[in-house]
C-alpha cells in the first residue's frame, strides 16, 4: 500500500513541476468535453422547423384545373397557396417541372414535387364513377446527404396533409354552393322549392307511365280475346271445308244458303284482319309514344333516352318477335305467296325504317348521356323517322283491308254465277285458313310475351314510384330538421371549420411518458458516454503505464504498480467528466431531472472505462490500445445510441447486452427523463462486472503477456517509425 501512495505522490510532483505535462493534461481534460458538447448541439433539433426550413424543396403545379358548373376549381393552386403559408420546409416555387427536376439533379434542391396536369380532374373523378387517383411526382436526391432524405420525408407527410385539406376544402366549397342554392329555393330556406317540385313532377310522370302500362296490358288482353275469336272462325271455316262437296252438289237448289255460308266466311276473315289491324295499332301506339316523348323533350330536362329505348324494344318484340322468326314482319314474309306483292313491299319498307329508327334511338341515348353538341339534330331526325314509320303503318293497315277484303267479296259475287267459282273460292279459303291458323299461333306467343313484359315493367314502375314518394317525404323532413339548418348555417358562416373537421375528425391526445424537451437531450447519453470512453482512450495512449525507475520502491509488486499509476489516470478522467457534465448543464443546457445522480452515473462510468482501458494498455501494450479502439467502434455502431437496437443487424443485437455503453447510457437516460423502479441501480451495479474484468486483466494477465509486449517494443524500436 505504501508503494501505491509513493507512486501517486511521485506522479503528482512530476506533473505539477512540468509545464508541458500540465498543458497536455489540460488538453486531455478539455478535448473530450468539446466532443460531447458540439455533437449534442449539432443534434439539438434537426427535425424542427427552424432547422428544416433551410432544406430547399422545389414545388411546381401543372394542374389545369376543372370547371364544375360555373365554378372553376384548381386544387393544385390551393396546395401551392397552403404550402406558401407553411414554413416547416424551405419551399421554392418554380415556373415549370423541368426547372424543378434539374435543380434536384444539380443538388440545388433536396427534392421536388410536381403536381400533375389532371390533378383536379382526377381529384373529383369519383363524381363520374370512373375513379382516378390524383398524381403528385416526388423527386428526391438521395446522394446529396444521408440524413436529408429522411428529414425531407416530412415533405411527403406535409403534402398528404395539405392535399387532404385541399380536397375536403373543395368538397366543402361545393357543399356551400349547394347549400346556397337550396337556401334560395323558398323563403324559409328549406329544400321545398324547385328541387322538390321537380321530384314531384317526376313522381307524377311515373304515375302516368303506370296508367299507360295498364292500358297496354288491357289492350293485350283484348287482342287475346280477338285471337280466341279468330280460332273459332278457323274452326267454322274448317267445318265449311268438310262439307264443301255436299254444298257443291246442292248448289243449284241451295244457292242462297251457299251465299250465306260464304258471307259468314268473309265475316270471319274480316275478324282476323281486324285482329291484325289491332296488333298493328298497338305497334303504332308504341311509335306514337316514342314520337311524343322526343317531340316534348327539352335539352337539359329529365332524361328520356332509356324510356324511349324500352318502348322501342317492346315494339320490336311485336314486329320482329323474340328471335326474329315469330314476329309480324316474319309472318308476312313467310306467307307472302298468299297476299299481293304490294303488301309485302310496304312491309319491307316499314321494317327498314324501323331498324334505322333503332339505330337513331341508340345514338340519341349516347348523345343524351354525354350531353353531345349534336343532341338536338339527332332528336329532330328521330322524330322525323317515327313520323315516317307511322305513315307507312297506316298505309299498311289500309292496304291490308283494301287488298284482302275484296277477295272475299268477289267470292260471294261469283257464288251466284258459277259452282266452279265456288269451288275455286273454297280452295283459296282453305289456304287462307291455313295462313290464319299459323298466324294465330304466332300471335299467341307474341301476346303472352308482351303481356309478361308489360306486367313486369308496370311492377318496376310501381316500386320506383313508391321509392320516389318516400324520397320526397324524407327530403321534406330533412329540410325542416334542425340538423340541416345548423349545417347550412355552418357552411355559410365558416366553411373552413367544417373542412378542417372533415379532413381531421380525430384529434390525437399525446401523453408523453418521460418527456424529453429536445433531440439534443435525447442524444446526450450517447455522446457524453462516448466522450468519456474517448477521454479514457486518449489517456491510455498518452500516459505511460509502466514505472521505469523502481529503485525508490521497496519490494514493488505488479498490482501496486497497476493501482498506483491508475490513480493519475482516474483523477484526470474524473476532471474530464466533471467538465463535461457541467458544460452539458450550463453551456449546452440539456434537460436533466436528477443532476446529482447524472453526475454520479458519469463519474462511475469514467472510473470503469478508465480502469478497463488502462488495464488493456497496461497488460497488452499496443495490442490493448488497438483493442480499446475496436471496442469503441463496435459500441458506436451497435450500442443503440442513435438507433433502436431492434433495427440494427442481428450481430449487434447479440453483442448489445455485453457492451458497457448499454448500461452507462441507460443509467444516464434515467437521470434525464426520470427514474423507473431500480433501473438506475441495476445499471450501476452491472458496471461492476467490467471493474472485475479490468482488475483481472491488469493484475493476472500482465505477466503472461509481458514477454510478448517486450518483443513488440523491440520490434517497434527497430522500425524507427512507431512510437
Amino acid at each position: 500500500m505504501k508503494n501505491i501512495l509513493k507512486i501517486i505522490e511521485s506522479d503528482i510532483k512530476r506533473l505539477s513541476t512540468n509545464v508541458v505535462a500540465m498543458v497536455v493534461i489540460i488538453g486531455l481534460t478539455v478535448i473530450p468535453c468539446l466532443y460531447a458538447w458540439f455533437n449534442i448541439l449539432s443534434n439539438w433539433d434537426p427535425y424542427g422547423p427552424d432547422a428544416t426550413k433551410n432544406l430547399q424543396v422545389a414545388v411546381v403545379s401543372s394542374d389545369q384545373g376543372i370547371l364544375i358548373g360555373s365554378a372553376e376549381i384548381n386544387v393544385g393552386n390551393i396546395i401551392i397557396s397552403r404550402l406558401q403559408a407553411n414554413d416547416t420546409i424551405g419551399w421554392v416555387f418554380t415556373d415549370n417541372a423541368e426547372e424543378a427536376v434539374a435543380g434536384v439533379y444539380s443538388g440545388d434542391y433536396y427534392a421536388a414535387l410536381v403536381i400533375d396536369e389532371q390533378f383536379s380532374a382526377d381529384m373529383i373523378s369519383f363524381l363520374g364513377g370512373d375513379i382516378e387517383n390524383p398524381k403528385i411526382t416526388y423527386y428526391e436526391n438521395e446522394k446529396k446527404n444521408a440524413i436529408a432524405p429522411k428529414i425531407t420525408g416530412k415533405v411527403k407527410t406535409t403534402i398528404e396533409r395539405e392535399v387532404d385539406h385541399a380536397f375536403v376544402g373543395t368538397v366543402a366549397e361545393v357543399l356551400l354552393k349547394a347549400g346556397e342554392y337550396f337556401s334560395t329555393l323558398d323563403e324559409q330556406g328549406n329544400i321545398t322549392g324547385k328541387g322538390i317540385a321537380k321530384l314531384e313532377r317526376l313522381d307524377s310522370d311515373l304515375n302516368g307511365i303506370i296508367v299507360i302500362l295498364d292500358s297496354y296490358i288491357a289492350l293485350v288482353d283484348s287482342t287475346k280475346e280477338v285471337t280466341d275469336a279468330g280460332k273459332s272462325a278457323v274452326d267454322a271455316a274448317k267445318s265449311i271445308t268438310k262439307t264443301a262437296e255436299a254444298m257443291v252438289q246442292s248448289a243449284e237448289n241451295e244457292n242462297p244458303s251457299v251465299k250465306q255460308n260464304v258471307q259468314n266466311a268473309k265475316n270471319k276473315t274480316d275478324e282476323a284482319v281486324n285482329a291484325i289491324n289491332k296488333d298493328l295499332a298497338g305497334f303504332d301506339s308504341n311509335l306514337s309514344a316514342i314520337n311524343k316523348a322526343l317531340s316534348d323533350y327539352k335539352i337539359g330536362g329529365p332524361a328520356v333516352g332509356p324510356t324511349v329505348l324500352n318502348i322501342y324494344n317492346a315494339a320490336n318484340t311485336v314486329w320482329s318477335g323474340t328471335d326474329g322468326n315469330n314476329g309480324l314482319y316474319a309472318m308476312i314474309i313467310k306467307y307472302s305467296q298468299f297476299v299481293p306483292e304490294k303488301y309485302v313491299t310496304l312491309a319491307n319498307s316499314v321494317n327498314e325504317s324501323f331498324v334505322n329508327l333503332g339505330k337513331d334511338l341508340q345514338e340519341f341515348v349516347e348523345a343524351e348521356k354525354n350531353s353531345a353538341a349534336n343532341l338536338e339534330d339527332i332528336r329532330q331526325r328521330t322524330v322525323k323517322d317515327t313520323g315516317s314509320i307511322l305513315g307507312q303503318t297506316a298505309e299498311l293497315r289500309n292496304d291490308y283491308g283494301s287488298l284482302i277484303s275484296p277477295l272475299a267479296q268477289q267470292s260471294i259475287d261469283s257464288a251466284s254465277s258459277s259452282i266452279a267459282e265456288v269451288k275455286k273460292l273454297l280452295k283459296y279459303n282453305a289456304r287462307s285458313i291455313d295462313l290464319v291458323v299459323a298466324n294465330l299461333k304466332d300471335y299467341d306467343a307474341i301476346l303472352s310475351q308482351s303481356s309478361s313484359g308489360l306486367e313486369k315493367a308496370r311492377d318496376e314502375a310501381v316500386i320506383m314510384e313508391k321509392k320516389l314518394s318516400k324520397l320526397i317525404d324524407e327530403i321534406k323532413g330533412l329540410s325542416n330538421s334542425d340538423a340541416y339548418t345548423r349545417i347550412m348555417e355552418l357552411l355559410r358562416s365558416d366553411p373552413d371549420l367544417l373542412s378542417d373537421f372533415i379532413s381531421s375528425p380525430v384529434e390525437v391526445d399525446n401523453e408523453y411518458i418521460y418527456p424529453v424537451e429536445n433531440n439534443g437531450s435525447m442524444t446526450a447519453p450517447f455522446y457524453i458516454v462516448l466522450s468519456i470512453w474517448v477521454g479514457a482512450l486518449i489517456m491510455s495512449t498518452i500516459l505511460k503505464t509502466a514505472i521505469k525507475d523502481t529503485s525508490n520502491y521497496r519490494n514493488l509488486k505488479n498490482w501496486e504498480c497497476f493501482f498506483g499509476r491508475f490513480f493519475t489516470t482516474c483523477i484526470i478522467g474524473q476532471i474530464q467528466t466533471l467538465i463535461t457534465v457541467l458544460g452539458a448543464f450550463l453551456f449546452v443546457g440539456i434537460q436533466c431531472e436528477h443532476r446529482v445522480m447524472f453526475w454520479a452515473a458519469c463519474a462511475w462510468t469514467s472510473f470503469v472505462y478508465s480502469l478497463l482501458l488502462y488495464a488493456f494498455a497496461y497488460s497488452f501494450g499496443n495490442i490493448g490500445e488497438a483493442l480499446s479502439v475496436i471496442l469503441m467502434v463496435i459500441q458506436v455502431a451497435g450500442a443503440g445510441g442513435t438507433f433502436p437496437i431492434e433495427v440494427l443487424p442481428d450481430v449487434f443485437q447479440q453483442l448489445y447486452k455485453f457492451m458497457p455503453f448499454n448500461y452507462s447510457m441507460n443509467a444516464v437516460r434515467e437521470c434525464i427523463g426520470g427514474f423507473y423502479k431500480d433501473t438506475y441501480r441495476q445499471c450501476m451495479l452491472t458496471l461492476l462486472i467490467y471493474v472485475a474484468v479490468a482488475v483481472f486483466i491488469g493484475v493476472v494477465l500482465y505477466h503472461p503477456f509481458k514477454v510478448l509486449n517486450e518483443k513488440i517494443e523491440i520490434s517497434k524500436e527497430k522500425s524507427g517509425i512507431l512510437l
